[in-house]
């Protein structure tokens, strides 16, 4: 494919300078899998192009030239402005196929310039890529090789997904693969094919995940030169969080990449366009302290249906999607009530664990300038943030069913009222805040089991406490 840099490569003999007739070869761009690209004029069309040819030693292997056609034929339906473009194909003996030229650079040779991609470029670029894997994957193509070094950046900063030299294509009666190679590259490999295992869509996920953590971190999830050693970790160990690395990455993207390496393929979001459209959602960057506490970068939830059983659930997307607005709004609500420069816990002091202390009951202190939220602004802003660290993998399903039906209860939209009038109206504050104290008591131990990270634990007890600083006084601690 194309490169920044074309070098003169080899020079061409002039009996075979010219294919089909049409493409004369310039110069070679190098080996790689199956074949030699060269750049090419299209003497028809007076145009540069990429041309790949197949390598000589598997001219005469009947199966070779067959994989070479079937992923000429595979990426030619593709129709993507993130792929790079394939324009023609053919011969029988001796194979090739025709591409677009990409004229600017590889997302390798940003990475060795810059090393660290600042963040909204890196999830603009990582959102091209998830868009030309999604057209890849609609066709039943499977790359199995996504690195910096194949995804190609046009003058533009277009980012262009290339070189499905070792791509799957899965078909209803059959599974092709394009090379018959079992392996991508080391440091980007998905556990299931370092494993051999089943290896579809969600593999190019993980992939991405790992492109995504190397242009934020400055460094890739896992390093090393011993390919073995790399392999090992990508099945055995988990990568320090994005939001652990550099507090400029938002706790949304962290959230996402964090998925996007899940060892299980069904923990991973469940497709390429969610990935892309989550990305192109979610802020890349942390707030800062001023558009914490600025209030137009809060926004108030609206009403949660009374009604929560029987619900069908949106696309994890949207939870991920908003987890932009209701976290800022969670974070500033807490950081207003607390007094502080952090979510401070309903003590006082500031939360960067786990724990299952109770929140406060005191009411909010008269040195408090900004109005707290409703019982059911917050209560929203809980089950959001709840939905969306779910959807992201960082709670289960069942932690999120119980803070939401813990918030139904609360706010007296569970099937009765809770320490308030036969109506449901009025929460009172005792059994209101027992009920938040068993919940953060269930984390904490969801924490001491390794199910929830201290750090995710922490934004949920953050916006329990919130929640708790709104409910009325009460009269008492109940009937």
């Amino acid at each position: 494919m194309g490169r920044e840099v074309l070098p003169p490569g080899r020079p061409t003999s002039a009996e075979d300078d010219l294919v089909a007739d049409r493409f004369r070869l310039e110069r070679s761009l190098g080996n790689g899998g199956m074949g030699e690209v060269f750049v090419a004029t299209d003497t028809v069309l007076d145009r540069q192009v990429a041309l790949k040819r197949l390598s000589p030693q598997l001219a005469d292997d009947d199966a070779a030239r067959a994989r070479f056609l079937r992923e000429a034929r595979a990426l030619a339906r593709i129709n993507s402005p993130n792929v790079v473009g394939v324009f023609d194909a053919g011969g029988d003996r001796d194979p090739y196929l025709v591409m677009e030229l990409i004229g600017g650079t590889t997302l390798r040779n940003e990475l060795r310039k810059d090393r660290r991609i600042e963040p909204e470029r890196a999830a603009r670029i990582a959102a091209g890529v998830a868009a030309g894997l999604a057209a890849a994957h609609a066709q039943g193509v499977v790359h199995r090789d996504v690195k910096p070094s194949n995804i190609f950046l046009t003058a533009s900063g277009v980012p262009k997904v290339g070189d499905f030299g070792i791509a799957r294509i899965e078909r209803g009666d059959v599974t092709l693969t394009m090379t018959g190679q079992a392996f991508g590259s080391p440091a980007y490999i998905a556990p299931e094919q370092a494993t051999g295992g089943t290896v579809d869509a969600r593999a190019d996920l993980y992939s991405l995940g790992c492109v995504l953590y190397e242009m934020l971190a400055g460094r890739r999830p896992f390093e090393g030169t011993d390919a073995m050693a790399l392999t090992y970790q990508h099945v055995h160990t988990s990568p320090v969080r994005l939001d652990a690395l550099d507090a400029q990455v938002s706790p949304q993207l962290a959230s996402l990449v964090d998925a996007l390496l899940q060892k299980d393929p069904a923990d991973r979001p469940r497709s390429a366009d969610d990935v892309r459209q989550v990305l192109e959602s979610i802020p890349a960057t942390a707030p800062t302290t001023a558009e914490l506490a600025d209030p137009e970068h809060t926004t108030v939830l609206p009403h949660r249906a009374a009604s929560l059983k029987g619900r069908r659930r949106p696309p994890w997307w949207l939870f991920a999607a908003a987890a932009a607005v209701v976290i800022l709004a969670a974070l500033a609500l807490a950081n207003a009530l607390g007094g502080g420069d952090a979510p401070a816990r309903a003590g006082g002091s500031p939360s960067t664990h786990a724990s299952s202390a109770p929140p406060s009951t005191a009411p909010p202190t008269s040195s408090v300038s900004t109005p707290p939220a409703t019982p059911e602004e917050a209560g929203a802003a809980l089950i959001s943030l709840a939905r969306s660290m779910e959807a992201a993998g960082a709670i289960d399903a069942p932690t999120a069913d119980e803070i939401e039906h813990t918030v139904a209860d609360v706010l007296g939209h569970g099937d009765g009222p809770v320490n308030g009038d036969k109506n449901g109206q009025g929460n009172g504050h005792g059994h209101g805040t027992d009920a938040l104290n068993e919940l953060k008591a269930h984390i904490a131990e969801k924490v001491d089991g390794g199910l929830i990270s201290a750090s995710d634990a922490a934004q949920l007890d953050a916006a329990i406490d919130a929640l708790a600083r709104t409910l009325p006084a009460g009269d008492g601690e109940g009937d």
